[in-house]
């Protein structure tokens, strides 16, 4: 009999349990202490409860503002742009130019719970005002009076008004509703990260407690890229980064492990190799000069971490290591060669043990009462948890960055090594990464580099707004001074010469740019005084006869449109044009695997002929526009496509016989 049986327990599921995990995955917002708050759920909900008072809450003047920009639905579309793309029919990585806000809701739709990891690199908040967009600032009055500092009628309530909170306000802002709606982008199994500095690093982690929920709290890493020189309390230097899981109790269920290979391995395994060659069989001489050359190592020096691995064999440097199980289990209590078993047992079962003793890796003591210990070569410990604390001097990215542009043209980019140790660490195979404050393309350009390390075929998506250069800055006007009027460019710019430095064919990017939608979106007619039930009809009439796509509008820049708000394809999607009789037929393909159904698009006179040409089925989704067709069509394809037929028309119609 097979075991792979379900099981049915004698009582049934705690149904407000289930509710309120339910409640929690969907809005976190509710749960800022683990339990639900009910007056923070109706604020969500955008409801309120005279007279409750919020017990622990995280707020700013804006936050309303805030709340109403995630909830806010976008008519924004995105077009592609083949020309400034790189390798376009085989590019499986995305670059989108826009409002990241915007692309991310547009975003929603087809990469709901689709990315594993979504790390970002916002804008910090260093000057005494928030620069990033003006349209999130609120004005001084505004925030004085959210804030209680003046009456509605401008009188303090204060004897000192501040005014340092406007510099976090607009900047708590800006990131709530982009963090609310990226957090639909992650899988159940996904990862949040985001690099901060000491400015903002409490209040971002107060935010990210109000989207993702404080039970979701992974870590708090700390980057130390550099010490200031010129610091006169302490040295400074570092970043931060916040992670925050998507699910952590669901990371348990899986037994998750993040793993990443050790730093500064390579120098020693040099120095092994030369001392083996150098001593021959004198191993207590390569032992004493290999400890010799762990102590002339700098402080901070990766190899340095090693130093415990400090005697050697001819199977490499090795460090003796406890021989007694962590946790007690009786199958590994035994005695061995006479030897008393630790309190908790043998590390390993017998059959393991004797292959060690066989092997040479078990070191014996002088007398009984002493533990057994075993050899640990280096070799076989090279992976271990991301340390919560590491160092990465950040002025080499800056400098690397310079050599690939030509010129300096981009302050402060994040370090590629750091990242990819990142995602060498919380992703695999497959996985998708997006990055929706791309900067000039660091992420991208990491998860190439990590790919060509660890031979596996990550996925990135990029999001960076088409802002101008700073000319007031050295570097932006370095940037405009290279002919680059926007950092979108840069990022571009940056991903082609990075793509061409790997050496790899087959990298490559699409470029899609966040537009004002192809199609027609009416106002709705809203009667009057002087409106007759002939008037509303006429508008009714002229709405019905008019074309449902804006005038000019290419077909291409449509056709991703309705796949992107209508079927929820991926913005890599292989596409074909096919052209039937005159008719131009887009057709879009999964790139899921084992998924065999077809998108099809059509903004012409499509024809039963044509669906027969293209040999479309009822496994297939077919999009057609409704003005275009002939009653007759609509006819035959609708009993035959079902749901899986969508026609695009300005006012629904009913076709009978």
């Amino acid at each position: 009999m097979s075991n792979n049986i379900s099981t049915v327990s004698g009582t049934t599921p705690d149904l407000l349990e289930e509710l309120l995990e339910e409640l929690r995955d969907l809005i976190p917002s509710a749960f800022p202490d683990g339990d639900l708050d009910v007056s923070q759920l109706l604020t969500a909900l955008g409801v309120s409860e005279r007279g409750e008072r919020t017990p622990f809450a995280f707020t700013w003047p804006g936050i309303e503002v805030a709340r109403a920009d995630a909830r806010a639905a976008t008519t924004a579309t995105l077009v592609p742009d083949q020309d400034a793309s790189l390798n376009w029919h085989t590019a499986r990585d995305v670059l989108i130019e826009g409002d990241n806000l915007q692309v991310l809701k547009i975003l929603k739709a087809s990469y709901r719970g689709a990315a594993k990891l979504v790390y970002i690199d916002p804008p910090y908040n260093t000057g005494n005002t928030f620069t990033y967009n003006d349209k999130f600032s609120i004005p001084e009055a505004q925030y004085l009076q959210e804030s209680g500092q003046v009456d509605s009628q401008g009188g303090a309530t204060t004897s000192k008004i501040e005014t340092s909170g406007k510099k976090h306000g607009p900047w708590l802002t800006m990131m709530f509703p982009r963090l609310v709606v990226a957090r639909h982008l992650l899988r159940r199994d996904g990862v949040f990260l985001a690099s901060i500095d000491n400015n903002e690093v409490h209040h971002l982690r107060l935010l990210l407690d109000a989207v993702f929920g404080a039970d979701n709290f992974v870590d708090m890493m700390t980057w130390q890229g550099g010490r200031k020189g010129d610091a006169k309390l302490t040295a400074g230097g570092q970043d931060y980064l916040l992670v925050y899981a998507r699910d952590r109790n669901h990371l348990k269920e899986l037994d998750t492990v993040w793993r990443e290979r050790k730093t500064g391995l390579e120098p020693v395994y040099a120095k092994e190799k030369e001392l083996l060659a150098k001593h021959g069989g004198d191993l207590e001489s390569a032992k004493a000069e290999l400890r010799d050359w762990y102590d002339s190592l700098p402080d901070g020096n990766p190899s340095k971490a090693h130093s415990h691995y400090n005697f050697i064999d001819n199977g490499g440097v090795w460090t003796s290591d406890n021989s007694s199980s962590p946790n007690y289990r009786e199958n590994l209590v035994y005695d061995f060669k006479g030897y008393a078993p630790p309190d908790n047992g043998w590390r390993y079962e017998l059959p393991r043990m004797e292959q060690l003793d066989a092997e040479g890796r078990l070191i014996y003591p002088t007398g009984k009462a002493k533990r057994i210990r075993i050899k640990k070569y280096l070799r076989e410990q090279e992976m271990w948890a991301p340390p919560s604390t590491f160092y990465q001097d950040r002025s080499g990215a800056s400098s690397a960055l310079d050599t690939l542009m030509g010129a300096k043209v981009f302050d402060d980019p994040k370090s590629t090594a750091v990242l990819a140790r990142l995602f060498q660490s919380l992703t695999s195979d497959g996985d998708l990464i997006v990055d929706f404050f791309a900067g000039s393309g660091s992420t991208g350009h990491a998860v190439w580099e990590q790919n060509a390390a660890d031979h596996k075929v990550r996925q990135w998506l990029l999001v960076q707004a088409p802002e101008e250069p700073d000319p007031s800055e050295e570097s932006g006007q370095t940037a405009l001074d290279n002919g680059y009027e926007t950092i979108f460019e840069i990022t571009a710019e940056r991903l082609r010469r990075a793509a061409k430095e790997l050496g790899k064919d087959n990298l490559g990017f699409r470029v899609f740019r966040a537009r004002p939608s192809q199609l027609v979106i009416d106002k709705p007619i809203i009667a009057d005084e002087e409106t007759t039930g002939q008037t509303y009809l006429k508008q009714l009439t002229d709405m019905a006869q008019g074309s449902p796509v804006v005038e000019g509008s290419e077909d291409e820049a449509v056709a991703w449109e309705l796949v992107l708000k209508a079927a929820g394809a991926k913005l890599n999607s292989p596409v074909t044009v096919h052209e039937t009789e005159g008719v131009k037929t887009f057709e879009f393909r999964p790139v899921e695997n084992g998924d065999t159904s077809r998108l099809f698009v059509s903004l012409g006179a499509f024809t039963v002929e044509t669906a027969e040409s293209l040999g479309v089925t009822s496994d297939d989704m077919l999009i057609l526009r409704g003005d275009k067709l002939e009653d007759a069509t609509t006819l035959t394809l609708a009993p035959r496509m079902q749901k899986n037929l969508i026609l695009l028309e300005r006012v629904q119609r009913e076709v009978s016989l």
